[in-house]
């Protein structure tokens, strides 16, 4: 329990007392006395400050929720609105970085959940490391020869009754 304001004075003064008292004789045990009598000195003093402290953080404390309990609506309104709003420019941060990945991706040849940076110069970097390590997929064959952009499906093909006389004639 933090003394009172009374006691560390007490404490302060006797302190001092024995301090002047010590001063006046050049002995070792006199020199021992002062030096005893200013280190309790020094320890008051802490105690003294040590319990302002505890009695200021209390107050301070008491202070900030008296200071939040009279803000005004309006004031509660516009710290929400600037909150959401921090969040929205975030949100629309992320999905523009976002966009850019996939862009990059698409025009490096590389997934875009594999690529790291936070401008497209560092994308692109990164997309041009990857491209060199990940393995080439090989391009799909031809479609030369298999029928006519836009033509109808089934036209000119064999009729169900072809495919049976086909397949059991193996």
């Amino acid at each position: 329990m933090p003394k009172t304001p009374e006691e560390i004075a007490a404490e302060e003064a006797a302190a001092k007392e024995a301090a002047d008292a010590a001063k006046d004789t050049d002995t070792p045990e006199a020199k021992l006395a002062a030096a005893l009598a200013d280190a309790e000195k020094w320890k008051a003093l802490s105690k003294k400050n040590e319990s302002r402290a505890t009695e200021n953080a209390e107050k301070a404390k008491k202070f900030d929720e008296s200071e939040e309990a009279n803000k005004t609506e309006q004031e509660k309104l516009q710290a929400r609105a600037e909150a959401a709003e921090k969040k929205i420019a975030e949100r629309e941060a992320k999905d523009a970085a976002a966009e850019m990945a996939k862009d990059v991706a698409k025009e490096k040849g590389v997934p875009a959940e594999a690529l790291r940076g936070s401008t497209r110069e560092e994308l692109e970097s990164h997309a041009d490391q990857l491209a060199a390590i990940l393995p080439k997929t090989p391009a799909a064959p031809s479609a030369d020869g298999q029928g006519g952009t836009g033509d109808p499906i089934g036209e000119g093909e064999l009729s169900a009754a072809d495919i049976v006389a086909a397949v059991t004639n193996k």
